[in-house]
């Protein structure tokens, strides 16, 4: 497994929000605490089929421990699906194993059913438009409303999924984007 790391890492004894963009050529994981700290990691899984899957359980599960020594995870949020995709089966496997993930480390607890953001929704939320916008433009974005520097688009979007998610709103569009994920059908129970 590779890992890049992004942010100036966590402020500890701290509420922490979890965004997640799961992705195999890239699955980001940012926490955002309350404070405005943050730490972003992308990792690339080598294994393939299911021994890939199991990597992503184990490697998810250890790093929601790791954090939860010095932080309290309030909630917990994804990327949808981009439906279309060519490789929708495997989305759909990856997906399904994150919430699994959850599931089974926040049993009870608020972050045990994460907000699914649909891909467009969290475009509006960064950009102000959910159509036409080009992965690197939500890095530029990313960049301008927060200052927060990736080389990675996949950090970029965990990071704009754990301001969502932290209700992290400035603007009426990012409050209209807020507002629209309270909807129940948001979170599957």
């Amino acid at each position: 497994m590779k890992v890049k790391t992004f942010g100036p890492g966590l402020t500890p004894n701290k509420n922490c929000w979890l965004g997640i963009d799961q992705s195999y050529s890239g699955f980001a994981m940012t926490f955002l605490a309350e404070d405005g700290s943050y730490i972003t990691s992308v990792k690339r899984f080598e294994d393939t089929g299911i021994r890939r899957l199991a990597s992503v359980y184990m490697s998810t599960l250890d790093t929601l421990k790791a954090v939860e020594e010095s932080n309290l995870i309030v909630d917990t949020c994804m990327e949808g699906y981009a439906f279309g995709s060519q490789m929708a089966n495997m989305a759909g496997e990856l997906g399904g194993m994150v919430k699994f993930t959850l599931f089974s480390h926040f049993q009870g607890r608020q972050g045990e059913y994460p907000l699914i953001v649909p891909p467009t929704t969290l475009k509006k939320y960064v950009t102000g438009k959910g159509q036409g916008v080009a992965k690197s433009q939500m890095l530029l974005y990313t960049f301008k409303k927060w200052h927060a520097e990736f080389t990675d688009d996949n950090a970029a979007d965990s990071y704009a999924l754990a301001h969502l998610v932290a209700k992290r709103c400035s603007t009426a569009v990012e409050k209209e984007v807020y507002d629209k994920m309270q909807d129940p059908k948001f979170r599957e129970k």
